[in-house]
């Protein structure tokens, strides 16, 4: 799953994985404010209450597997084929 994905893409794939609980909230928070025709203050109040009474929720697999749709790898075919001829000659045999 993460072949092609180098040492930053994974960083930035578990900083979008973490940050999924808290965009959770937010929405859930959102939909409320809608649900009362409250205006963005009630959002943040929302927010606030469910911080107060809720921990957070869990980074759960989907998660994970949701950032891996979002962050795209940064390494290309020809960049691992060239770093696999430097491991042939000169790698650890």
């Amino acid at each position: 799953m993460s072949n092609g994905y180098s040492g930053a893409d994974l960083t930035n794939i578990c900083r979008d994985a973490s940050m999924m609980p808290l965009r959770r909230l937010r929405d859930e928070a959102r939909q409320a404010v809608r649900a009362s025709g409250g205006g963005r203050e009630a959002e943040h109040r929302i927010i606030q209450q469910q911080g107060l009474n809720e921990s957070c929720p869990s980074v759960c697999r989907e998660d994970f597997l949701r950032a891996f749709k979002h962050v795209q790898s940064s390494v290309g075919k020809k960049d691992l084929e060239k770093y696999q001829k430097w491991m042939d000659d000169f790698g650890a045999k």
